[in-house]
């Protein structure tokens, strides 16, 4: 039983709502509950209720098909990698064997499947214990990434495998990991294998052999180097998903019309100028991905596609659509940014099923008002074009959450936006606005606000009254100041006020008490305000570029930051108090006067970066500190010792270095 509940689309709110479908219409009741069918397939482990219920609210239903996006989308969601699903489940330990020198570590991922995580451990090969190991034949996936695999011989004696990841990983904008030039033979002889990913290593071409891969279902040859496709594909009736994404494919194989069990199709920045015209015979697809190629026209009968949800056609030279695509009556997300459109496509109009659209950073100068026939619409995004005016008819899209229609031309925002009640997302950016409208106040639902980079010199009274926002973008205006008043938004969680010419905080800054993450870089304070050291609640805080000239002992308080950011101002010294910050991982203070760490640093445990290049740094030095926490505290107990022993070398506290090292 699937119970669809009405508690304002609100994940993680720990709230207990009951089932309630009367302002829910019986349309919306269907579709979301094919949503849920849709992403079966993912094998995510909702919570089961007692009874076997599972309950679902409106915003989890979008939450897990989201999920299923991501793995699709580019520019759409902070996920832009091509892993497989599967591969960053959480994972637990439940055997963990010590293999001459290697520990090898059993675990259990949250879909449940036992598997064999060898990630990062240096092979050079698989060795021979892990394969003959009893428990580790009954495991069902391997990880084998970031390693220099040269071969995967006694794979095959891992018979119960159905998952395998031998790709390369991304980490740092570097490449790490197994470089393969073709699939190893033993692989083929895997007899459950379902899911291969072989991404970033550096194959030339698929063999025919392939085709003894019969129950692959998720194929994963992402950023080799393949030219071409074997015809043997076509033979993989159990390939469901295939990732092409770079690599050096100028067209694609008419043969790929006859897979139909492939469901989801991603060739993103290859070299494709056109795709076939059996393309559209594919009748199982369901998600089509051709970002970043040089596409400049569609076959005519694209709408010959009978389940596709997802068309992902972003960063190619298409100007125009083909009519015959108001046919796609299944068809949810099209994204079009980054081509040379410079009008809607007026087949956009009658595809009535359309839910989110994107046409930003093209060359469009008006929108027309038939897009208001899409009464499904909840996501339009529209920024960096040539609109000279805000679309009067925008106002009337009564399901619109989602609208970004910064960077265009026209200046200043009408009084029909407030009538956009249901909005909770909005992005009105680089738009030169000195003011917002009075009814900008009725937007009461908004969830996240950017209105970054305009000519806001005064803080906007009217956000003050929207009680739900949680992220509030607002850099690059010039405000002086920051009412009082803002922190009676007690559920802003994101705030960014960074170039401004800020002074100081409101003084019940602290009072907003779930605030994670604020930026304040690039303003004018002098000294870090107190009251942003009384906000215990934070995470994240960048303070760069504002000429402090001191940091206070009160700065221990704020024990759940994760990151602070302090590069570039003109304080010489760290308090030793520092170490009440106890959850601290990344502190950067680069381009300042400090020659000193408190030796008190050593207590945070958790600390794995530190920045402070171009400081006089002399206890210790540059050296020692490019070299890692552990060099550090193995320096101040050092020190320690020398003091101990009456060596006069040292100018410090000798009561603080104890105290500091006490836990070593």
């Amino acid at each position: 039983h699937y119970y669809i509940t009405n508690n304002l689309r609100d994940m993680g709110s720990g709230q207990s709502t009951q089932p309630n479908f009367q302002r829910r219409s019986q349309l919306e009741v269907k579709d979301h509950m094919e949503r849920l069918q849709r992403i079966s397939d993912l094998k995510v482990k909702p919570m089961v209720k007692d009874g076997g219920v599972l309950e679902l609210s409106m915003t989890q239903v979008d939450m897990l098909y989201r999920m299923k996006e991501t793995h699709i989308f580019d520019n759409f969601t902070v996920l832009k990698n091509d892993l497989l699903p599967y591969r960053n489940l959480s994972s637990r330990s439940v055997l963990t064997s010590t293999m001459g020198k290697m520990q090898v570590s059993i675990k259990e991922r949250s879909d449940g499947k036992i598997g064999i995580d060898l990630g990062l451990k240096k092979l050079t090969s698989i060795p021979e214990e892990i394969c003959y190991n009893s428990d580790m034949q009954q495991c069902t996936w391997i990880d084998l990434s970031r390693n220099k695999l040269e071969s995967l011989d006694n794979i095959e004696l891992l018979i119960h495998l159905q998952e395998v990841y031998i790709g390369r990983v991304m980490e740092h904008g570097k490449l790490y990991g197994n470089t393969f030039s073709q699939i190893p033979n033993q692989l083929y002889q895997l007899p459950f294998l379902k899911i291969l990913d072989m991404s970033a290593n550096r194959l030339t071409e698929l063999p025919p052999a392939i085709v003894n891969m019969r129950h692959i279902e998720c194929l994963s040859v992402a950023r080799n180097k393949l030219k071409e496709l074997p015809k043997e594909l076509e033979q993989l009736r159990c390939l469901k998903t295939l990732y092409l994404d770079g690599n050096l494919l100028t067209e694609l194989p008419e043969f790929l019309s006859r897979c139909h069990s492939i469901r989801r199709l991603s060739v993103r920045n290859n070299k494709l100028t056109k795709i076939p015209d059996e393309l559209p015979l594919m009748e199982g697809l369901e998600i089509l991905n051709l970002h970043g190629n040089e596409l400049m026209a569609l076959p005519e009968n694209m709408g010959e596609f009978m389940n596709l949800v997802i068309l992902i056609l972003s960063q190619n030279k298409l100007r125009g659509l083909p009519s015959s695509m108001e046919a796609i009556s299944t068809l949810e997300v099209l994204g079009l940014e980054k081509n040379a459109f410079k009008f809607v496509p007026t087949c956009i109009h009658k595809i009535q099923g359309l839910r989110m659209i994107s046409l930003s950073f093209n060359e469009i100068e008006e929108v027309a008002d038939d897009i208001g026939q899409l009464k499904y619409l909840d996501r339009l995004w529209l920024e960096g074009n040539k609109i000279d005016n805000f679309p009067e008819v925008l106002p009337l899209a009564a399901e619109l959450d989602d609208l970004r229609i910064g960077s265009n031309g026209f200046v200043g925002l009408p009084d029909s936006i407030g009538q956009l009640y249901g909005m909770r997302d909005l992005s009105i950016n680089k738009l030169a606005l000195h003011k917002l409208p009075e009814t900008f106040e009725w937007l009461y639902n908004l969830r996240t606000l950017n209105i970054s980079n305009n000519n806001l010199s005064v803080f906007p009274e009217e956000i003050l009254k929207l009680n739900c926002i949680r992220e509030l973008q607002c850099s690059g205006n010039g405000l002086k100041w920051i009412p009082d008043k803002i922190c009676d938004l007690t559920n802003l969680q994101v705030l960014n006020l960074r170039e401004n010419s800020l002074r100081e905080l409101p003084a019940r800054f602290s009072t907003l008490s779930n605030l994670l993450i604020v930026d304040l870089s690039h303003n004018q304070f002098r000294d870090l305000p107190l009251s942003l050291c009384e906000t215990v609640s934070l995470q994240y805080i960048d303070i760069s570029d504002c000429h402090i000239s001191s940091i206070p002992s009160d700065i221990g308080k704020l024990k759940n930051v994760q990151s602070l950011i302090l590069n570039r101002n003109t304080f010489d010294k760290l308090p030793s108090t520092i170490y009440g910050m106890v959850n601290l991982s990344e502190f950067r203070f680069a381009d300042n006067g400090v020659s000193a760490l408190p030796a008190e640093i050593v207590r945070l445990s958790k600390i794995s970066i530190i920045e402070c290049t171009n400081n006089p740094m002399e206890d210790p030095n540059n050296t020692i500190i490019d070299a890692g926490m552990s060099c550090i505290r193995e320096y101040f107990q050092r020190k320690l010792f020398s003091v101990q022993e009456g060596k006069p070398a040292f100018h410090m506290d000798v009561s603080a270095i104890r105290a500091a090292v006490g836990t070593l």
